[in-house]
């Protein structure tokens, strides 16, 4: 009896020493990280220079041979460490940045941990700001209008601004300030006493004692015209202001100073008298 009693004992122990334990399984032979990869979507950068401007999908996948990836860990810039559970998951990055780094590693069910791994992106969707503004003045007897784009981007930088007439790109200005000049087309009736006149290919001088000048507009050159500007960032986003036609330009009485007009008269210019038109154009 005794002995039936003590084989039984053995026999029992022996069961339950070896029944695994599947709820805390430890791996002894499981000494290698996971390793995890990282991909984008779109997998190129949708912008110029290298810029995102659209959210970007972040796919990682872990693997592991021998315990099995227990969990992903990842966080987006300064941000909270957030965690998927199992071997792959994905998530949107909606902020944007330069140098936007993307920090990831996997852990296994043997509680190695994998290496970070870091990726940076530069993503930049919003777009510049741009005011318009004109400045109309008078420079040796001609008139211009000084369109001046005041413009910003605080994170991919500015790269240019297109400046536009009717719809019909006339300048472009890659760097601040973003300015272009018009120079307003008119007719000029000048009559007055002078001196000095002088002449080239391109333009008329002379110095005017007194000079009368009469300006006769073509309404369809100067109040129906439509000026606008684009501003463009180094990511490609843009932003577009437009501003009204410019405002009437006064004739005027000139005394004792420098004029000078284009080289495209009709009538008459003597040594001290003139009576001439001149046609001012782009």
């Amino acid at each position: 009896m005794k002995k039936l009693l003590v084989v039984g004992v053995i026999v029992l122990f022996l069961g339950v020493s070896v029944i695994p334990s599947t709820g805390n399984m430890v791996f002894n032979d499981d000494t290698t990280p996971p390793v995890t990869t990282c991909a984008l979507d779109p997998p190129e950068p949708d912008g110029d220079n290298g810029w995102y401007v659209n959210d970007v999908n972040v796919t990682l996948n872990a693997t592991d041979d021998m315990s099995g990836v227990k969990e992903i860990k990842y966080r987006v810039g300064s941000g909270s460490w957030q965690t998927i559970t199992g071997d792959n998951g994905s998530f949107i990055v909606d902020e944007d940045g330069n140098d936007i780094p993307i920090e990831y590693y996997a852990i296994d069910n043997a509680g190695n941990e994998e290496t970070h791994q870091i990726v940076k992106i530069d993503k930049d969707q919003t777009k510049p700001d741009i005011a318009l503004t004109l400045e109309t003045y008078k420079e040796n007897g001609i008139w211009y209008i000084l369109f001046t784009a005041t413009c910003n981007d605080a994170t991919s930088g500015m790269d240019r601004v297109e400046f536009y007439m009717d719809d019909e790109l006339v300048c472009t200005d890659d760097k601040a300030p973003y300015e272009w000049t018009y120079t307003v087309p008119f007719i000029s009736n000048v009559i007055g006493l002078i001196l000095n006149p002088q002449s080239s290919e391109e333009n008329i001088t002379f110095f005017a004692l007194i000079v009368i000048i009469t300006n006769e507009h073509d309404s369809s050159s100067v109040y129906s015209k439509h000026f606008n500007a684009t501003a463009y960032d180094m990511a490609g986003n843009s932003e577009t202001d437009d501003i009204s036609s410019p405002c009437y330009i006064p004739p005027g009485i000139y005394m004792f100073q420098h004029l000078t007009f284009p080289n495209n008269y009709t009538g008459h210019m003597g040594r001290f008298f003139i009576r001439a038109t001149f046609e001012y154009a782009l």
